[in-house]
């Protein structure tokens, strides 16, 4: 395959050092190798990085018979349409701190306890000349897969799922009790102050789905309520993302949906999952992470009657690692941790609303502005394709949430200030 402007730099003498020092092999002969895109949407101009599987067959003193390695290469784009924005944002390089120092401190962590668990790929090399690269191992060669995103996750693996992302927390929410600052490149995610005006697609999308009410088979009091929500919804996203929830904060993934979590089976049994992507980790509530999953991930009938296991087995599994890892601060119970959840029940309409239909569509490009410093908002998306495609679902989560009162965020405060005087003494 023609290589891209990226990928000029992966040639036989790149590829023998490689192997060389990372793997301890001498005499290194490359027969061949390819390089070709690690996904269908890599030709996508919108794509965060560009992603390449590396295939290579060598020779070596080690292994005088042909032997095959697949690596997969995230390379920052040197041309397209994110050139610009890739110079102005550090995503890259918090992702590359992530593989080589992070994720391997909460390994280490988290080994402690007396068990070897994988978060993520094992990271193969790095560098910033000729090109910022990150090389990691290709672990669809171990068996790990993303499923598919339009069917959503089922219960056992958005179970996998969520024990997984409790380790994750655990271990970053340890490291902060011991340092404060562990984490100082990772303090703005996607709602932030100062990403407002790169976020319109959040409120536009949800007043869409007001005026589009009759056509989606949604109630006109109910529309009625969703008008009134674009005014307030940036503002509350960013509460949400900025919850001090008791004092307790994790890092957070902050991007963590189906696409970003390889599950592996053995035989019929899902034995394991690991992340992946970790351009847009932030630390805050760890609703952050459970909300955005819940809402992008599990299959619709698994959320319908599995969502508060989910929430419980997650918080079950923190609370004990966190317990057995020494955690000397307080810990938030499972009811404070449901409270927290609906004391942030706007975040959970935006996403469902703006984020739950989009990312169990195909086009996985088509996504919202989650890494809004990435953003383009020229994207070709037909939102309104996308929402009809998804009426009725869209329209069983919102009676839901009016039936508990997540709708009634976006009503006039000062008329309801003025409701409650009138029955105080």
């Amino acid at each position: 395959m023609p290589k891209t402007a990226e990928t000029k730099f992966v040639n036989s003498l790149f590829l023998t050092n490689l192997i060389q020092s990372q793997y301890g092999e001498t005499e290194v002969k490359i027969k061949a190798y390819d390089v070709e895109p690690a996904s269908a949407d890599i030709n996508d101009p919108y794509a965060r990085s560009s992603m390449n599987r590396i295939l290579i067959k060598y020779t070596s003193k080690e292994n005088p018979t042909e032997a095959v390695i697949t690596f997969v290469a995230k390379i920052k784009p040197t041309e397209g349409l994110l050139v610009d924005q890739f110079k102005k944002a550090d995503v890259f390089e918090k992702e590359i701190l992530m593989y080589k120092s992070i994720l391997p401190n909460m390994v280490t962590m988290i080994a402690k306890l007396g068990s070897v668990i994988e978060l993520a790929p094992q990271l193969i090399y790095s560098s910033e000349t000729p090109s910022d690269l990150v090389v990691l191992e290709d672990l669809t060669a171990r068996g790990y897969s993303v499923e598919n995103q339009t069917l959503g996750l089922s219960y056992e693996q958005s179970k996998m799922a969520v024990e997984k992302l409790a380790f994750f927390h655990a271990a970053s929410a340890m490291m902060l009790s011991e340092n404060g600052q562990a984490f100082p490149k990772f303090t703005k995610g996607t709602f932030h102050a100062e990403h407002k005006d790169k976020l319109s697609y959040f409120p536009d999308t949800i007043r869409m789905v007001g005026e589009m009410a009759a056509e989606l088979d949604i109630s006109q009091p109910m529309a009625d309520k969703l008008l009134k929500l674009p005014a307030k919804a940036l503002q509350k996203a960013i509460e949400a993302y900025e919850s001090d929830f008791k004092g307790f904060k994790v890092l957070n993934h902050g991007d963590f949906w189906t696409n970003n979590i390889l599950f592996k089976y053995q035989g019929n049994e899902l034995v394991d999952a690991i992340f992946v992507d970790f351009q847009n980790c932030v630390v805050g509530s760890p609703i952050i992470d459970l909300v955005y999953f819940l809402a992008a991930s599990p299959a619709h009938e698994v959320l319908e009657k599995h969502r508060d296991e989910l929430v419980y087995i997650y918080h079950e599994t923190l609370v004990l690692l966190l317990q057995k890892i020494g955690y000397m601060k307080s810990i938030p119970s499972l009811l404070e941790l449901q409270v927290e959840l609906l004391k942030h029940g706007s975040l959970q309409v935006i996403y469902a609303l703006t984020v739950s239909p989009f990312m169990r569509t195909k086009d996985a490009h088509n996504t919202p502005p989650m890494q809004p410093t990435l953003h383009s908002p020229n994207q070709s998306t037909n939102v309104k394709q996308v929402l009809r495609a998804h009426a009725p679902s869209i329209v069983a989560q919102l009676k839901a949430y009016e039936m508990v009162g997540l709708l009634d965020w976006g009503a006039n405060e000062s008329k309801i200030k003025g409701l409650m005087s009138r029955f105080q003494r």
